[in-house]
């Protein structure tokens, strides 16, 4: 296995047009240099041979370039790609969330995945394929395949990948299956009393695991970690009759991460509710509470917790809330150049009232917060009620709603008055009540904004009238409404341009003027958007300004239909318009655009 570390691998990558011979000479001149800075960065000096940088390290921290343009980076991954391609071994570009943990951490021992960096990732109709870093381990390869007793199928991947999920994956599995045969009982005494299936314990003197068992403490830990690292905005841990499954929401879509055993599920659900400082003996009711963890050398991130019972146990759901997305530039949140200059004009109003429209996770709550952040200053009081307090800035005086001792949304604004606010910001107008102290709150000169559930932004003027609410004093206080949605952004790693006909997109409803096809782009699906031709998201809006006219429409009860056309014919942009404008732009797909806009 010494392919990787010798001049063969120079020649492969020249041959491979990865480096020019002119590169290939400046690596041989300098490799003796640029390994002793490595192991200098790396604190290996007097290591053995073994511990020493190889040659693709070495090549790699030169950091040269390829390409007409010079702009392709030559690191691990290009190197391992052309390895691969002349060798004939595919290359797998690893995926954690692709990976069964199961397959990884029980093929192989740790200690000879490690030191021989292979690792184990699927089985195929009765072949064990496996990433290895050295495309010269034949005899390993054999080896393994006399201990698995099934073909091997080796694949080429990079050290580094190997070695995360190799030390991932079974530092997780360590914790998870000793906390599983510490306390695990036979099957026999086995019984989940979360299980609405009736079970009747029969041996008493059985080991519970408990939340503040150190394993347990660890697989928590691993998998904030990992969430983190996944972008994930959701962590689903789910009791099922067998097992513990472990989900994260990542850019909107569930994805299936870990099938634990079911005996560490009450210990997960535990540890996690004593860190939100919630009822660890309270099993029946659903409970709410927030973590507040450190990331390393970085932010703090907010978690909030909500548990309930369910068919087999407590699930537990977590919503990771990043001050880098709940805190974003009222600029670069999706905005057109109108719609950012009448939403301005809503915030610069010395008061109103403002309503932002949409289900729920379209979006509601960053925007409302990013607002506030634009406009909070120490001149100024800012006042939020909240149910629940979303994320926690010190900034704005914070309220939450809890209906159990009668603090609601009405009786906080009956008082709120009081504390002398400039800006008020209210979580969600649910009843009559609430409407009316947001407009008394607006006439007395205060900018009040708030959310309310309706599928498009004229229609919020309908959903106040049904809560009771008069319409001329909707037309005096109301500044204005957006309806707003999320949808997926293109991966920019895999973006291709493709042609579609126009005719196509007139029968779904987009808004086009040209004729013929047009190009649009889409993403192919790469490592970067685990294969799913999207990574991250965009708002899509709906400004609604009440102008002149539309307030008189307001107040005299005009139909919603109506105040539509003549808030278009002013310049409004709709939903399915504004996805438009970006599925143009290659911001956004068409797919994408009508899974959003389909009520439009």
């Amino acid at each position: 296995m010494k392919l990787l570390n010798s001049e063969d691998l120079l020649d492969i990558l020249v041959r491979q047009h990865v480096l020019s011979a002119e590169q290939r000479q400046m690596v041989l001149l300098g490799k003796g240099k640029q390994r002793q800075k490595l192991m200098r960065q790396l604190g290996k000096e007097g290591g053995t041979e073994k511990n020493y940088p190889d040659m693709v390290e070495i090549v790699a921290s030169f950091e040269l370039t390829v390409g007409e343009e010079g702009k392709l980076p030559i690191d691990e991954e290009r190197i391992m790609r052309a390895v691969a391609a002349d060798q004939k071994i595919p290359f797998k570009k690893l995926d954690p969330l692709e990976l069964d943990i199961e397959i990884v951490t029980k093929k192989i021992p740790r200690n000879f995945a490690i030191r021989q960096l292979i690792l184990p990732f699927n089985i195929q109709e009765g072949t064990l394929e496996v990433a290895v870093y050295h495309p010269d381990c034949h005899l390993v390869l054999a080896d393994i395949e006399q201990v698995v007793q099934m073909p091997v199928r080796p694949y080429i991947a990079t050290k580094s990948d190997i070695r995360r999920i190799l030390a991932e994956f079974f530092g997780f599995q360590r914790s998870i299956s000793a906390a599983e045969d510490q306390f695990s009982v036979s099957a026999s005494s086995s019984i989940d009393i979360g299980n609405l299936e009736r079970y009747v314990k029969i041996v008493s003197s059985t080991k519970e695991i408990t939340s503040s068992d150190q394993h347990i403490k660890q697989a928590i830990n691993h998998i904030f970690h990992y969430a983190l690292e996944q972008r994930a905005s959701d962590i689903h841990i789910e009791p099922k009759r067998s097992i513990c499954m472990v989900r994260f929401r990542i850019d909107g879509a569930l994805h299936t991460i870990y099938k634990l055993p079911k005996v560490v599920h009450s210990a997960l659900a535990s540890r996690i509710k004593f860190l939100a400082r919630l009822d660890i003996a309270e099993k029946r009711r659903p409970q709410d509470g927030r973590i507040k963890i450190g990331v390393k050398h970085e932010k703090d991130v907010e978690i909030r917790v909500s548990t309930v019972p369910v068919a087999f146990g407590e699930k537990v759901v977590l919503r990771i809330l990043d001050p880098d997305v709940i805190f974003q530039d009222i600029r670069k949140i999706g905005f057109s150049k109108r719609d950012l200059t009448v939403y301005r004009s809503f915030m610069d109003a010395p008061h109103g009232i403002v309503l932002v429209t949409g289900p729920t996770g379209s979006g509601k709550s960053t925007t409302l917060y990013s607002t506030l952040k634009e406009i909070s200053t120490p001149e100024i009081n800012i006042v939020t009620v909240e149910d629940p307090v979303e994320m926690v800035y010190e900034e704005f005086n914070q309220i939450a709603v809890q209906p159990m001792i009668d603090i609601t949304f009405s009786t906080i604004l009956r008082n709120i008055l009081r504390q002398d606010p400039d800006v008020i910001m209210i979580g969600e107008i649910r009843d009559l009540e609430t409407a009316s102290y947001a407009v008394q709150a607006a006439m007395t000169g205060h900018l009040v904004f708030s959310t309310l559930h309706t599928n498009d932004a004229v229609s919020s003027i309908a959903r106040l009238r049904d809560l009771g609410m008069q319409p001329f004093m909707i037309a005096s206080t109301l500044l204005g409404c957006m309806a707003q949605r999320l949808v997926r952004r293109i991966c920019p790693e895999c973006a291709e341009s493709f042609e579609i006909k126009v005719e196509t997109l007139l029968k779904m409803g987009f808004p086009i003027s040209e004729s013929g096809s047009v190009q649009l782009k889409r993403g192919k699906g790469c490592r970067e958007c685990r294969g799913t031709g999207y990574k991250g998201r965009v708002a899509i809006f709906e400004l609604f300004p009440l102008s002149p006219q539309l307030k008189k429409m307001t107040a005299e009860g005009e139909s919603t239909l109506e105040m539509r056309r003549v808030a278009i014919r002013e310049g409004m942009t709709t939903l399915r318009e504004d996805a438009w404008r970006k599925v143009k732009a290659g911001i956004t797909t068409v797919e994408e655009a009508l899974r959003v806009t389909a009520e439009s």
